[in-house]
């Protein structure tokens, strides 16, 4: 008779985990710096962006490779899971979900580093293999564009091809 009662617990422990996690911005290293008001809004017509992240002082080398992107990067751009490539950049991060057709996200980020990238990838339910990302000048804020790229897997290219434009990344 307990065993129905513990495994319902257990299940009810983990959709509830689950789903904090799921809802809330995930934040590493921001105790200290400045606090941004970043606003990322999608402009695309049909399409819809995979959970953002965002890097304070990002290594873009370990970003893109070449003409190409790094394992991680790949992970993110292919499947919308940004977890491998925040685990190599390190630093101030946050993750502050997803973001519909033609809706905006506005979240805060703390951080000492004067520069920031923003990665997401572009839901592939029209096209497998894009992401859009934006360099933020912190010590300028205003608006920037944020640009979309193609990395070539499906064409069997791969190497990255700048699309145009996905939106715009404000902050203050």
């Amino acid at each position: 008779m307990k065993r129905p009662l513990v495994r319902t617990s257990l299940l009810i422990a983990i959709a509830a985990a689950a789903a904090g996690c799921a809802h809330g911005p995930a934040m590493v290293g921001q105790s200290a710096g400045h606090e941004y008001t970043v606003t990322v809004k999608n402009t695309l017509p049909k399409e819809r962006f995979a959970p953002i992240l965002i890097v304070g002082d990002a290594d873009d080398a370990k970003i893109w490779v070449g003409k190409y992107v790094s394992n991680e990067a790949h992970t993110q751009f292919t499947t919308g899971n940004p977890n491998p490539l925040a685990g190599v950049l390190g630093g101030d991060q946050g993750q502050p979900g997803g973001l519909p057709v033609g809706g905006e996200v506005t979240f805060t980020f703390r951080t000492t580093a004067k520069t920031a990238r923003i990665t997401a990838m572009v839901h592939p339910d029209y096209t497998p293999d894009n992401y859009v990302t934006a360099r933020l000048d912190l010590t300028r804020p205003g608006m920037v564009a944020l640009e979309r790229f193609d990395i070539g897997d499906d064409e069997k290219r791969k190497t990255v091809e700048k699309v145009g434009p996905a939106g715009t990344v404000t902050f203050r």
